[in-house]
């Protein structure tokens, strides 16, 4: 028996109480992090540190969470995510004393690439325990306590980083340390060492022959299932991760990193060009969590009662016009109006998302490496548009926000023919389960017409 199906077959779950302690542990988490990355820039700035410099010391922070969230999303399938939680949130805590510590700009980026590691590995963690747990008719509710977590934390972080950081920034960093290493206690003592993974079916690459159209057959297995990769009866995770619907979410990965490098890199520039004082863009960030915050819930419901696929491309054509529109706008309250109607459509997004890569990446150990290869490419294009933005904003301000708002456009109209087959409703999945199980055959038998049909097709 391997390690996932030790996991599996542990002592009973329990989605609720883990959902509290993941919810909480993000909240303190990221309450840390937002409390240094508003400031980190001015601070560095103080130190004599170029532009350039304080470019390389933020994007280390992205670097370090591009080279450990596949990782550690293997690693929370394969070991257990309460090991990988701990191990995120000390490498995190040590990174914030590093800071603390530092004497350069060289143990600064290292200290954001630990720093970044660990909060990469804390993140991927949650949100498969998440997946792997909880069962798919509650798990855009679930998912979304996560994300209220971290919006919490991004809407209080500032104001607490701001109040402490103007006079001493140490502290802010010491602070941070310590809010990880109080959101490691419940973790270490609330949380089973294994948790038993959920046995509500879910859809998966069937391990009969693929129809003749070449496409992949799809059946039902339960994450966390004891069938190991390449057995009889489970479908390799190589495989698994190549299905539409895997690709159609990374797409969706891509173009919200790419978003997200564009804020990274301009969002202060454009505000500080219309006339925003430090006051005012750091209060933005309080501003956009808000709405978000409000709607966490009722989007958690959309997703468990709503086609999944819809809310996605709905809400990712929202971002689209939302991300084209902001350069254009000289009104500073307009943009923040127009950012709360982005931070609503991001509530109803992120748990749709999260719940359809639980149940398109549930086999084995594939939910881990679903949920790793997700962030790693959402981290990946944060990255590159970080690095990009600043050139093309130098150029003309609306330039980097248009092409952000192409490559919305375009990937929600990818989505359709990608995902033409795949369950969007809890409803669906039922139905694929259902109809898997009458066409079933025993191993060595000839394929008969139900065997050969790609369940999900009219």
């Amino acid at each position: 028996m391997d390690k996932a199906s030790a996991s599996a077959q542990a002592g009973p779950s329990r989605p609720g109480r883990l959902l509290a302690v993941l919810t909480a542990a993000t909240l303190l988490q990221w309450l840390g992090s937002f409390a240094i990355a508003p400031l980190l820039p001015l601070y560095l700035a103080d130190r004599h540190i170029s532009a350039a410099g304080v470019g390389v010391v933020m994007a280390a922070f992205f670097l370090g969470a591009l080279l450990s969230q596949y990782a550690a999303g293997r690693a929370a399938a394969a070991r257990g995510h309460r090991g990988v939680l701990l191990v995120g949130l000390a490498a995190y805590g040590a990174g914030c004393l590093g800071l603390f510590a530092s004497t350069g700009i060289g143990m600064d980026a290292a200290m954001r690439v630990l720093q970044g590691a660990g909060a990469g590995a804390f993140e991927v963690a949650a949100l498969t325990a998440v997946a792997a747990t909880v069962a798919p008719g509650a798990q855009g509710r679930a998912f979304s306590a996560i994300y209220t977590g971290q919006l919490l934390g991004v809407a209080l972080g500032p104001l607490l980083g701001g109040f402490a950081g103007e006079h001493r920034m140490d502290l802010v960093f010491l602070g941070s340390g310590a809010a990880a290493v109080l959101a490691s206690l419940p973790v270490l003592w609330l949380l089973p060492a294994t948790v038993r993974a959920r046995s509500v079916p879910a859809v998966a690459t069937a391990p009969a022959p693929a129809p003749v159209t070449g496409e992949p057959t799809i059946s039902t297995a339960a994450a966390g299932s004891s069938t190991s990769p390449g057995s009889q009866g489970g479908a390799p995770p190589a495989r698994l991760l190549l299905r539409r619907g895997v690709l159609g979410l990374l797409l969706v990965a891509g173009c919200d990193g790419l978003i997200s490098g564009v804020y990274e890199t301009c969002w202060s520039l454009l505000m500080e060009r219309d006339g925003a004082s430090t006051t005012l863009i750091g209060l933005t960030f309080t501003l956009f969590a808000l709405p978000y915050l409000v709607f966490a819930w009722p989007a958690g419901w959309l997703a468990d009662r709503c086609d999944r696929r819809r809310l996605i491309g709905v809400t990712t054509l929202v971002l689209s016009v939302t991300v084209a529109s902001y350069p254009f706008l000289h009104s500073i309250p307009l943009i923040i109006l127009l950012s709360c109607v982005e931070a609503v459509a991001l509530a109803v997004a992120y748990p749709a998302a999260q719940s359809l890569l639980a149940q398109e990446s549930a086999a084995g150990d594939g939910t881990g490496r679903g949920q790793g290869l997700f962030a790693t490419t959402q981290t990946a294009t944060t990255v590159f548009a970080a690095l990009a933005s600043g050139a093309l904003f130098a150029a003309d301000p609306r330039l980097p926000f248009v092409l952000a708002a192409i490559a919305a456009l375009v990937t929600a109209a990818l989505l359709p023919p990608l995902w033409r087959e795949v369950a969007g409703t809890v409803a669906q999945i039922q139905v694929q389960v259902g109809s898997t199980a009458r066409g079933a055959r025993p191993a060595g038998t000839a394929p008969g017409r139900e065997a050969a049909a790609t369940p999900g097709r009219p």
